[in-house]
């Protein structure tokens, strides 16, 4: 299969994901599980990157590459650590004869794996992620099947960004309903006061503020109290917030090859 043939079939399966996933982590396990689908080989599979220059696994396709992953971490040694903070392509790893992070290879293969592999993938000049590969058959990862893991890495690193975009923007959404919601409730609570008190807006929302204040409670909280106490129903639904539609994101475009 031709590279843009291949990039475009990964495309197509992770974009109903970066629409559906409620946020990156969700979206990039959907990625971690469908490595070994997408490169064809059975074994574990990993992504990490780097947070204030220390490596973590996002997401990873089962608990033992989470394991194999934290003990690079932890001794900041092994072939995820050095593609994270180099960019080299880390492949070829044989596990039975492998001497260059012994605590790593070890572990890794009291764990059950023979073979893997540590492939990066740029998301911007200052950030990479890894696919981390690991597969209990000796010599799993040949060229044709790392060439598909480092197509797969890319499109999933060039997909982040726009992931990002996209659950930042779900996440204003969010706060805008529940800003609404809780001015819904506070305007109807003032109705009450202003009624109760026969005052202006302002002195009904004084006597709120205090209340919420004095008790150390919201101010929503307080107003749907009163609300209640009121009228003996619940404060009313706010009106309906027409969240912004999620539409299909366009392929981010590819660097040269």
């Amino acid at each position: 299969m031709r590279d843009d043939a291949f990039r475009h079939q990964v495309w197509t399966r992770l974009e109903p994901s970066l629409r559906e996933s409620t946020s990156i982590d969700s979206y990039l396990q959907v990625a971690a599980d469908m490595t070994a689908d997408v490169i064809e080989v059975v074994g574990s599979y990993s992504l990490s990157t780097s947070l204030y220059e220390n490596p973590i696994t996002v997401a990873s396709s089962d608990r033992a590459a989470w394991e194999a992953d934290q003990v690079e971490f932890d001794t900041e040694d092994g072939p995820c650590v050095e593609a994270l903070r180099t960019g080299a392509v880390l492949t070829g790893i044989d596990l039975a004869t492998e001497r260059r992070w012994p605590a790593w290879a070890a572990v890794a293969t009291l764990l059950g794996f023979s073979s893997a592999a540590g492939i990066p993938a740029e998301i911007s000049p200052e950030q990479r992620i890894a696919l981390n590969l690991y597969a209990p058959a000796p010599q799993a990862f040949d060229d044709e099947t790392l060439h598909r893991a480092t197509l797969f890495a890319e499109e999933v690193a060039r997909t982040i960004p726009v992931a990002v975009r996209l659950f930042e923007a779900d996440e204003r959404a969010s706060q805008l309903e529940q800003a609404l919601a809780s001015r819904s409730t506070i305007d109807q609570a003032l109705g009450v006061l202003m009624t109760q008190n026969q005052c202006t807006p302002d002195t009904a929302f004084g006597i709120l503020r205090r209340a919420s204040q004095n008790r150390n409670i919201k101010l929503r909280d307080v107003a749907a109290t009163i609300i209640e106490r009121y009228t003996g129903h619940p404060a009313g639904d706010a009106p309906p917030f027409q969240r912004p539609i999620r539409r299909s994101s366009p392929r981010p475009a590819a660097g040269k090859q």
